[in-house]
């Protein structure tokens, strides 16, 4: 290859570099830990925020699809943001699919129990913080200690075992 050429594809493979780092889409998987089966078309609370500061960024109520997946478009422009608020599975008010501001972390509330060991806290408080880069690049899987239910890590996605809770949560709720 001769040098101009050699700098032409270099260009060429950052501009396009550059067009994916500023529009990212992302996967978030809740699947019940005891059987594998997604948790369909419930509705669930969603920040993508800073480290310091995990629920900086606006609170986005969404829902899980048929198949148990939350849908987000992570962009690097203000002006670029947007989602048009409709009634979800749950009742209320939220966004489907919704285009925010990258940020380093994703939280997610999903009003059920943790699978992961060692958690001794399972209130429908508790979030599950994502690192977003981790989710872009590898993909991520939380452990699943509830059943034998297990996930492979893709680029982008991201896997939550979670399971119901109880009526002793509950009603500590």
């Amino acid at each position: 290859m001769t040098p101009l050429s050699l700098r032409l594809s270099a260009q060429i493979v950052l501009a396009l570099w550059g067009i994916a780092l500023r529009s990212q889409a992302v996967e978030i998987k809740i699947v019940d830990g005891r059987n594998g089966r997604p948790i369909a078309d419930k509705c669930m609370n969603v920040w993508v925020g800073n480290r310091s500061n995990p629920q900086s960024g606006p609170l986005l109520e969404t829902q899980t699809d048929a198949n148990g997946i939350i849908r987000l478009r992570l962009v690097d422009e203000d002006g670029r943001l947007g989602a048009e608020s409709q009634r979800l599975a749950c009742g209320s008010q939220g966004i489907i699919d919704p285009v925010v501001k990258y940020g380093d972390t994703i939280s997610i509330r999903t009003g059920y129990g943790s699978c992961q060991p060692h958690v001794r806290d399972y209130s429908w408080l508790t979030l599950r913080g994502l690192t977003t880069r981790q989710v872009i690049e590898q993909g991520i899987v939380m452990p699943n200690a509830c059943g034998k239910a297990t996930a492979s890590p893709t680029p982008r996605e991201a896997t939550i075992f979670v399971r119901p809770l109880t009526w002793w949560e509950k009603l500590k709720q």
